[in-house]
């Protein structure tokens, strides 16, 4: 605590008496009250006063007050002076408000007061330098807050009020510059983010400067890095593949939630998610609950699909439980889907189903009820249970069902009405004799086509008609035979042709008339051969091998066809031989067209050979000289 002034001014306290002497009342503007000698008196026993209580605190430390504690209405003038200058001392901005609440109250003429401004200007410069600093340090409203208490009769409070402007402004331009940058990053432009950033550390203020710059640089650089890794989850978002699209979310769960780039990664996991969405759709109108349940269960969380993935997951559990086709399956899968909200895209999908299980209970029903009737298997009692099912519209799920088992139970009335058919045909038949059969086959023809015992009937009346016509056509098979082994083979085909087309044998006779008819082919061409042969020229010769080698391979006349080929090779080898002599040529041509099925075309090939080297004989080589002329 700073020291009274040991020297006395005299004209200064002089009229500080006037002025309180002024302000006194009446009563006290006594003329002893008025004299300079009382007002010197009671100024010096004021500074007195203090200096004792100096001296007396510093002499006993037990008598220092506690300023924390005082109450400063009731505290003395001297007290809370020396409190506040107790508090300045620590040159704290909270202890320097400290100081100034304590002697704001001092009343203007009191006689401390000259002393108290003295301290309150220092102390408000005081204060105002601490608060530039905590400004300085990004603690804006505490340097406010601390800058405005400085009382606005002081000298500094000029300088206080300006600098709170001054503070304000670039302030407020930095929270401007923030919030720009962040909106910039959250529109994923970072470039511009970056310029705006940059414009902080043009502001007078170290905070903004430095550390807040600094947050918003390394944001943006942050932000870009990750918005480099989303590059690829870009282009494959668009994917119809449910393994790339999960791919696609995992890479943007890869960007940390405090990256600018995460809304961005936010985003592309909203559209795999939608895309998902559509593919678990697909496959559900397909039919595919397993798959649509598969795909919906991978599917992120996000908030704008959420409820209607929930719901799809609902559908798809419903058809899970509907596929078992009980009525209390069918049950649980209604009340699954009765959950879904009108407001939810997949409510009408959702009612479509509830309809169509619905109908199914009704139909199952239904359907229980026509074959409790139909178990007896009486014919009346299947009637009334077709009736009850047709009741079914085949529209309905359980349509085609009603349908099947109605046709079921037509085909058990027609069994049990047309056996009595089948089993007198069987015992018509059981004699063996053609009448019998024919009474059997009359039997059988009452099942009309389209009941269910007509294919059985069909297939017997086929049966037993061919046996007849076997035993009606078998002699006549039989007598062609003996005239073919006869050599009668004209005979035989005629007799043969009397089996009509259609009938059991049919297949055998016309199998027995085209062997013949190829072995009458076959003697004919053999015949016309040996007729060519008989003039003896080489190409009545080559005429007659030809016609010789159309004989069937399987006809019996075959080796005798291959015998007289080869026979007239030969002859046709002769001939080019004998020609030889006088016309080689001749004899060549000749050669050469014998066929190669004959044994004569190898020793033809030999003569052809040697003919040709006595009509182009090889030259001869002439006698060389060696180089001195003499003949080897």
């Amino acid at each position: 605590m700073a020291k009274p002034n040991s020297r006395f001014d005299f004209e200064q306290a002089n009229q500080l008496t006037k002025q309180l002497v002024n302000q006194m009342p009446k009563w006290l503007r006594l003329s002893f009250i008025r004299s300079w000698v009382f007002w010197a008196i009671i100024t010096l026993g004021i500074s007195a006063g203090l200096v004792y209580l100096a001296v007396g605190l510093l002499l006993n430390p037990k008598a220092v007050p506690n300023c924390p504690e005082i109450f400063v209405p009731m505290s003395s003038a001297s007290l809370r002076v020396y409190c506040g200058q107790l508090a300045a001392s620590k040159q704290t901005l909270r202890d320097l408000v400290s100081a100034l609440n304590l002697v704001k109250e001092i009343a203007p003429n009191d006689p401390t007061r000259s002393y108290v401004d003295s301290n309150v200007q220092r102390w408000s410069l005081s204060i105002l330098r601490l608060a530039e600093s905590t400004y300085q340090d990004g603690n804006y409203d505490e340097a406010v807050n601390a800058a405005k208490t400085v009382p606005n009769n002081v000298p500094a409070y000029k300088i206080v009020a300006r600098r709170l402007g001054q503070w304000q402004e670039t302030w407020n331009k930095g929270v401007a510059f923030d919030r720009e940058t962040r909106a910039l990053l959250n529109s994923s432009k970072w470039v511009n983010a970056y310029s705006v950033a940059v414009k902080l550390t043009r502001l007078n203020n170290r905070y903004w400067a430095t550390t807040k710059y600094q947050e918003l640089a390394d944001l943006v650089q942050i932000a870009k890095v990750d918005s480099a890794q989303l590059d690829e989850a870009r282009q494959l978002v668009k994917s119809t593949s449910v393994k790339t699209l999960l791919k696609v979310v995992a890479m943007a769960s890869k960007i940390d939630p405090k990256s600018f780039a995460h809304t961005e990664a936010q985003n592309i996991t909203g559209t795999a998610a939608k895309q998902m969405l559509n593919l678990a759709k697909v496959k559900l109108q397909n039919n595919d609950w397993k798959g649509a349940l598969e795909i919906a269960n991978q599917t992120p969380e996000v908030p704008e699909i959420k409820t209607e993935i929930q719901d799809l997951i609902s559908i798809s559990q419903a058809q899970s439980h509907a596929k078992n086709g009980n009525i209390s399956e069918l049950e649980t899968a209604i009340s699954l889907v009765q959950g879904i909200k009108t407001d939810s895209p997949m409510y009408q999908r959702s009612q479509k189903f509830l309809t169509s299980w619905q109908l199914e209970i009704q139909d199952l029903a239904a359907l229980q009820r026509a074959r409790s009737v139909a178990a007896t298997g009486s014919v009346p009692d299947l009637q009334t249970a077709i009736t009850e099912a047709q009741h079914i519209p085949t529209s309905n799920p359980r349509g085609k069902e009603a349908a099947q088992v109605v046709t079921e139970w037509r085909r058990q009335i027609e069994t049990v009405q047309d056996t009595p058919y089948m089993q007198a045909a069987d015992t018509l038949a059981a004699d063996n004799t053609v009448e019998g059969v024919q009474n059997a086959i009359v039997q059988l023809s009452q099942i009309r086509p389209g009941r269910a015992l007509y294919p059985q009937a069909k297939q017997k009346i086929q049966q037993w008609t061919a046996d007849i016509q076997r035993a009606e056509d078998g002699p006549i098979l039989e007598q062609a035979e003996s005239l073919a082994s006869s050599g009668d083979l004209n005979a035989a085909i005629v007799m043969a042709q009397r089996i009509g087309s259609g009938r059991a044998m049919s297949a055998q006779r016309q199998e027995r008339v085209s062997d013949w008819q190829a072995q009458l082919q076959a003697a004919n061409n053999l015949a016309a051969a040996q007729k060519l042969a008989d003039t003896g020229t080489p190409e009545s010769l080559l005429g007659a091998i030809r016609a010789a080698a159309r004989v069937p391979k399987s006809s019996s006349l075959r080796s005798q066809a291959r015998s007289a080929m080869d026979n007239w090779g030969g002859q046709m080898l002769e001939v080019a031989q004998s020609i030889a002599t006088s016309d080689i040529r001749r004899a060549i041509s000749i050669a050469k067209v014998i066929p190669d099925s004959t044994s004569a075309y190898s020793s033809a090939q030999s003569f052809i050979q040697q003919w040709e080297q006595q009509l182009n004989p090889s030259p001869t080589p002439s006698p060389r000289s060696d180089e001195n002329g003499l003949i080897n």
